[in-house]
């Protein structure tokens, strides 16, 4: 007796719910909940997902940055004399501002190698920039 009036309490309950949601709604609904959960589920793992991006770029920077030394390389070697004629004006005008020798010493320092860099720039082409790549290489794998 008590299985039967809850068997028929729960048809008329079904019943009534059935009377209150039109068919057409019910998609609707579906589509409404299935929102709402992808909502939350980004919501609480949004934090997670924008470190392991950060992650993910970071790791692309970094190996754009260690394909990129070749190149600086190149443009310090191609750059030497405009490089050592700004550095050649900029000790010019320390001096005119009345700066001493001592003071200048990592400028001098600066022209002394920018120096030999241009006056030598065919040889470090051809011998010098294998041996400084694969330096580079080696620093990079330790």
């Amino acid at each position: 007796m008590q299985t039967e009036f809850s068997s028929t309490k729960k048809r008329e309950c079904l019943y009534l719910v059935s009377e209150f949601i039109p068919p057409e709604i019910v998609p609707i609904v579906w589509f409404a909940c299935i929102s709402v959960t992808v909502y939350v589920f980004f919501r609480v793992f949004s934090s997670t997902l924008r470190e392991k991006f950060k992650q993910t770029n970071l790791s692309r920077r970094q190996a754009e940055k260690g394909g990129n030394t070749d190149g600086q390389i190149d443009d310090l070697i191609s750059n030497a004399p405009r490089i050592l004629h700004e550095i050649d004006k900029q000790i010019a005008e320390q001096k005119a501002a009345g700066v001493s020798d001592d003071q200048m010493k990592g400028l001098y320092q600066k022209k002394q190698l920018l120096s030999l860099v241009a006056d030598n720039q065919e040889v470090i082409n051809i011998i010098g920039k294998p041996i400084i790549k694969k330096l580079l290489g080696f620093v990079k794998a330790i």
